[in-house]
């Protein structure tokens, strides 16, 4: 899988290949405990990577700024209550949904995520 690393980059794509999107922002470096805990279950399981490239949903992982140096404004653009965030967009940009860490979930976790709040197949 070919994750985007740039927010604008994932929003265009999106938008001019008219796919559906999961953004995920995590903490932009390693100080992030959940955000790491969230990559090590990634890596372990390939389930999220092969799901999206079966699915043709597009991928983005964004690094953000600790709260403090947002000077950007990133999380109240795009509604950030906690990070590690994910962000699902319908291939329309309607928002779909969104969730933070899963507690005692694992890489297929967030693949049931995406099929509870994915109304492409209604």
């Amino acid at each position: 899988m070919d994750w985007i690393t740039d927010i604008e980059e994932a929003l265009e794509s999106r938008e001019s290949q008219g796919k559906r999107l999961l953004v995920i922002f995590k903490g932009n470096g390693d100080w992030c405990p959940w955000c790491n805990k969230l990559e090590g279950l990634l890596a372990e399981s390939p389930a999220l990577d092969e799901y999206l490239e079966s699915e043709g949903i597009l991928g983005a992982k964004i690094g953000i700024p600790r709260k403090s140096d947002d000077v950007e404004g990133i999380r109240s653009r795009f509604g950030i209550t906690g990070i590690p965030f994910l962000v699902f967009y319908a291939d329309d940009g309607r928002l779909e949904g969104t969730t933070e860490f899963i507690d005692g979930g694992d890489a297929q976790s967030y693949v049931d995520w995406i099929e509870s709040v994915d109304s492409s197949g209604l």
